[in-house]
């Protein structure tokens, strides 16, 4: 089985408060009004020469730090779990494979937008089954700035840049209390898009209502089901899509607040990478401690639509 040995966050630039991004932007708001709505205080953005290659590379060497130098030459796959790669091939997962100087290793992406993460590590483990050695390279990565319309005041103020990693090691671990669950549904209403606007142009659109009344309805009573199914865990880490939705969940889900942990009013919504960036700095202030001790389940849910939940030990 596989277990997760180590973790990396990166977070471009300095952090942009929301007086600042109002400033800057020129939309209509203040940031009483943000945090009300969103539970956001401030963002990263990446400079404009800055990759997301670039940006989930960064990641990895910080989760690749803590590890024995021989440990890279021995990853057998990079999955990279994004939404915003302005390029079809190659994959951001090639090009941190580049950058990394990792010659040995299969590499692909996953588009699967904020459910992204949460299906790439499911993958990853699925793919390893059987395995005895080797280690997998999982990433969540994004650079939200380069797709989002920031004179929309009801969606430019929710998303930042950043990415998040995490070392899985193969075989070595007894068999551990694994489940995972995936869903998709259409998207008929067309409630959160990134399409071509024009020419070399990608743009992001979203209809929070539609969106909420998804993650009302569908996801979050989904996910209280395979809570039940699943049993204990010690953390829960969501998607931090909003802070409206982690408070529908804790209540829905009658889940001590302390076992949701949050991060969005520090780093915002930044999709695929939310849930390993919230996991590292889980890891640095010492609650999760990577021994294999501890259960936690990933939630991921958006657009697709699609949503998705994984039980592991770590």
């Amino acid at each position: 089985m596989s277990r997760i040995i180590a973790t990396g966050r990166y977070l471009p630039g300095k952090p942009i408060d929301n007086e600042t991004f109002i400033k800057q932007t020129g939309i209509e708001s203040s940031d009483e009004w943000i945090q009300q709505r969103s539970g956001i205080s401030k963002r990263y953005f990446a400079r404009e020469d800055e990759t997301l290659a670039d940006i989930a590379t960064q990641a990895a060497i910080r989760a690749l730090a803590s590890l024995a130098e021989d440990i890279p030459k021995q990853i057998r796959r990079i999955i990279v779990a994004t939404m915003s790669s302005l390029g079809q091939t190659p994959t951001i997962a090639n090009q941190v494979q580049a950058k990394l100087g990792l010659e040995g290793a299969w590499c692909f992406d996953v588009s699967g937008a904020c459910s992204g993460f949460a299906m790439a590590y499911d993958i990853a483990v699925r793919l390893a089954q059987g395995e005895t050695e080797g280690y997998t390279l999982v990433i969540g990565a994004e650079k939200m700035s380069q797709i989002l319309n920031f004179a929309d005041r009801s969606t430019s103020f929710l998303f930042g840049d950043g990415a998040g990693a995490v070392v899985l090691k193969h075989g070595g671990f007894e068999t551990l209390n694994y489940e995972s669950e995936f869903h998709s549904m259409p998207d008929t209403s067309n409630s959160l898009l990134v399409q071509s606007q024009e020419a070399h142009a990608m743009t992001l659109a979203m209809d929070g209502r539609e969106v909420f009344n998804f993650v009302y309805k569908t996801a979050i009573p989904s996910l209280v089901d395979f809570l039940k199914r699943t049993g204990d865990f010690d953390y829960l880490l969501c998607h931090q899509a909003n802070r409206r939705f982690l408070e529908l969940i804790e209540r829905k889900g009658k889940i001590h607040s302390e076992q949701i942990p949050q991060n969005i009013h520090e780093v915002a919504n930044i999709s695929a990478a939310s849930i390993p960036i919230l996991l590292d700095s889980l890891v640095e202030g010492g609650q999760i401690s990577l021994d294999g001790t501890q259960e936690v389940v990933l939630f991921g849910f958006g657009a697709g639509l699609s949503w998705g939940m994984v039980h592991t030990i770590i």
